[in-house]
């Protein structure tokens, strides 16, 4: 890259070449030398000193002899000192500081500064007479630099580069071809924002406007008479343009037009450019073409203009696809454990729980069906997996056969009313125990169940357990309508059935297999299927099993002995050392609630309404650990715990909060919370906690199931007394009966707050309403006031009142436990 225009070199070369002839001349002493002259006029004063010297020795006067040395070197600015010495070598006569300085020529390190003549008395030698003068050069680089002749080549260079280069200037100005356009013209020609370059028969840039030279940051002058192939052209790929395919070439070969070509450019900053180009050929006497004109028209923001907007599209697109298949997903996934939920509770209802042992089974069922729902719902809430488009599985240790059996269990009540029979086989011995996901593994099995019992109207529906080479497959097969093999894998595609009729008959969205599909692979495995029509169909889903080094296999005796049942009602026993407690809540009746809890097991609790109070408690006091809520007024959680990190507290802070969406505990323990637990808050849940923090212990025993007492025929539940799950615990009514009594007073000022268009109030207390009402057991408060603050949060004012209509309803059902006697 050159840094310096042709001009400057032209004028520096024709200096060069004064300055060799000068040097040339010097050599052959052409040029006078001024230093040898002044040397010759020292060895001339000396000559002449010398011989007056000798004439005063002659007359025995030392005297008249010092004050002749004296007189010349006064005279003289640059003799620093002369000396007389005898024959013998003795320093007889001196002027200035001689001895020190005067260094003898016989020791071969003489200066040329010195000047020695011999001085004789008579005919006989006398001595010598010494002279020593300032040295003509200095010492080392200044010394070279102030040789004449360094001076004269210097200032003779300098000064021909300048006078070159301003007479090139005026020289070349009048050769410039682009001095041929009349200046209005190139005004113009420079005024366009598009760039123009004009080049001659050999490709050689003749003329380029302001536009093009400013986007290459290069002057015309360094374009003009360079090659056009130096710019680094690009085509419409971003790729380096061969030359061969440079369209002025086509121009000047053909002699035709070439319009609207794509090609892009780098401008200095390295920003890219994409040009629309035309050629124009620019033809002489009889029609060659003598150069080509170059326009550029610049489309660069309309290229990203159609970027971004494709990629808006595509983008937008995606995420109403993924949204779509998502929520048509939960659509679909819902239905399955709502089936066991309404199915078993009806039974319930209707006293079809002949014993405890029965009812308490039927129980068990809508119990893990309704945790299966609630894993979906919180599915449909994480609004981060829609957006990535990604599924997540975990891997931890679960019991696929008891998952199977499970999924068996929650089916048998549709089997049974269809007449179709359930059935589990073992074709090998599998693991007690896998690393995989549980989760994901029931939502394919009971997908794939609900299939084959939707499409079986008689006969039955088997599952074939087995596990080979650390692959465990479930093989669900029945014996149902069958499709034609050719259709099977159309079956794994969103939203497709085997025929368009299947989904008139037996309804669905087409996702369920597709998903489990998906699934599958996430869990390291597989699911495929085949099928005949009129005899069934056969589907195999297998996941990876992990590690079973140690691993028990259960064959089919173990399972046998084992049969499908729930899991037995549990509580937690734990044992807490002594240690104080401060619950940090706005809510008087979450205090209340957890502070008769853990004063029951030994624990001295104290009570905090807000993150400030929280914190001047915590400076005066010594706490074990801190119970601390999240929203609250004055100080919030967040807050509160930082500033406890902040001055150096270590104890453990344990969040509990009414907010439960997933990646919400990493944001929890960033703000420097040691656990976390979500409202209502488990009661179970906290004491292992509490167990873990404190160092006690905890252990899980079996309880035997309470008789549940069936509601008469059609009474919705809705429409019913609203109970208290802790109505029947003698310590925990009067916390219940605290919150009934206050609940109507913060209903009526969240209506105040809603007619007064206060949402952010409102806000606040639907999430009280949220966390308080479920930790005194009146869970059917929970999910409305949780969508009313979401209403809220949003500004739906009309939403916000229809859920403060529908609160006030079941406020007036609230049935508030009386305080048992003695």
């Amino acid at each position: 890259m050159k840094f310096l225009n042709t001009r400057v070199y032209i004028a520096m070369g024709l200096a060069s070449i004064v300055s060799t002839v000068l040097l040339a001349a010097s050599f052959l002493g052409l040029v006078p030398d001024r230093n040898q002259a002044i040397r010759a006029g020292h060895v001339a004063l000396a000559e002449s000193l010398a011989a007056s010297s000798a004439s005063f020795l002659n007359s025995n006067d030392p005297t008249r002899v010092q004050d002749l040395l004296r007189f010349v070197q006064g005279r003289n600015d640059d003799l620093q000192s002369i000396g007389l010495r005898s024959r013998e070598g003795r320093l007889l006569l001196a002027t200035g500081d001689h001895a020190r300085h005067w260094v003898p020529v016989e020791s071969g390190r003489a200066p040329e500064s010195q000047v020695q003549v011999m001085l004789y008395a008579g005919n006989q030698p006398w001595g010598q007479l010494e002279m020593r003068f300032a040295p003509l050069v200095s010492p080392g680089v200044l010394g070279v630099l102030q040789t004449p002749l360094v001076v004269l080549l210097v200032f003779t260079g300098t000064l021909c580069v300048l006078a070159f280069y301003a007479y090139l200037h005026r020289v070349l100005r009048h050769l410039d071809p682009s001095t041929a356009i009349p200046s209005r013209v190139r005004s113009a020609f420079d005024s366009l924002t598009e760039g123009l370059v004009v080049i001659d028969q050999k490709q050689n840039v003749v003329l380029a406007n302001e536009a093009l030279t400013d986007m290459l940051g290069r002057p015309h002058e360094q374009l003009m008479g360079r090659p056009v192939a130096e710019i680094d052209w690009l085509d419409a790929d971003g790729e380096p343009l061969p030359r061969e395919q440079f369209p002025w070439a086509a121009a000047l070969a053909s002699g035709t037009l070439q319009r609207d070509l794509p090609m892009k450019l780098r401008d200095v900053q390295g920003q890219m450019h994409s040009f629309v180009v035309n050629c124009s050929p620019v033809l002489a006497s009889g029609g060659k073409p003598s150069g080509v004109l170059v326009s550029m028209k610049d489309i660069t923001l309309l290229e990203q203009s159609r970027v971004e907007l494709r990629e808006a599209k595509d983008e937008a697109e995606a995420a109403n696809r993924a949204k779509s298949e998502f929520l048509a997903n939960m659509s679909h996934e819902i239905r399955t454990p709502m089936n066991a939920i309404l199915g078993f509770t009806e039974l319930l209802r209707r006293g079809f729980g002949k014993s405890e042992r029965e009812s308490s089974r039927y129980l068990d069922t809508i119990h893990h069906s309704g945790r299966h729902l609630l894993g979906l719902i919180n599915d449909i809430l994480d609004l981060s997996k829609v957006e990535a488009g990604q599924l997540t599985v975990e891997r931890i240790g679960c019991a696929p056969h008891e998952l199977v059996q499970n999924a068996l269990a929650e089916l048998g009540l549709k089997a049974q009313e269809k007449g179709v029979r359930l059935s589990l086989r073992l074709l090998t011995p599998v693991p007690e125990r896998v690393e995989s996901d549980p989760v994901r593994i029931r939502q394919v099995v009971l997908n794939l169940l609900s299939n084959a019992l939707k499409f079986t109207e008689r006969g039955s529906v088997e599952v074939v357990l087995a596990c080979t080479e650390g692959a465990y497959t479930v093989e669900v097969n029945d014996t149902g309508i069958g499709m034609e093999p050719s259709k099977v894998e159309s079956m794994f595609d969103p939203f497709t059935q085997a025929d368009a009729s299947i989904a008139r008959r037996f309804g669905g969205t087409g996702l369920g297999l597709a998903i489990s599909r998906r699934l599958a692979r996430a869990l390291g495995g597989e699911l495929s299927g085949t099928s005949q029509p009129g005899v069934g169909t056969s589907m195999i889903f297998s996941f990876a099993t992990g590690p079973l080094e140690g691993v028990r296999l259960l064959d089919g005796d173990d399972m046998a002995s084992a049969p499908a049942k729930a899991a037995p009602a549990t509580r937690t026993r734990v044992r807490l050392p002594p240690a104080r407690v401060l619950v940090v809540d706005d809510g008087p009746e979450n205090r209340e609630l957890v502070s008769l809890v853990l004063t029951e097991h030994g624990l001295w609790v104290e009570e905090a309404e807000n993150g400030q109070v929280a914190l001047d408690k915590v400076a005066v006091g010594s706490y074990d650990v801190v119970l601390m809520d999240i929203q609250m007024p004055v100080m919030d959680g967040y807050t509160a715990a930082q500033e406890l990190r902040r001055r150096g507290v270590q104890v453990p802070v344990v969040a509990l909060t009414a907010h439960a969406m997933k990646g919400f505990e990493q944001e929890v323990l960033e703000a420097g919370f040691s656990a976390y637990l979500v409202k209502p808050v488990d009661i179970d849940a906290l004491l292992r906690l509490l167990a873990q923090l404190l160092g006690g212990s905890a252990e899980t025993v079996a309880v035997v199931p309470v008789a549940i007492e069936a509601s008469e025929e059609g009474q919705a539940a809705t429409e019913g007394p609203i109970r208290s799950r802790f109505a029947g615990n003698r310590n925990l009514v009067p916390i219940v009966r605290k919150f009934a009594g206050r609940l109507a007073e913060q209903l009526g000022l969240a209506r105040s707050a809603a007619d007064a268009g206060d949402l952010p109030e409102v806000q606040r207390l639907a999430h009280w309403l949220a966390g308080a009402a479920g930790t005194v057991g009146y869970d059917a408060f929970t999910e409305p006031a949780r969508e009313l603050e979401a209403a809220a949060k949003a500004g739906n004012a009309p939403q916000v009142d229809g859920l403060l209509q529908r609160l006030a309803r079941m406020a007036q059902q609230v049935e508030i436990p009386h305080v048992a006697a003695g």
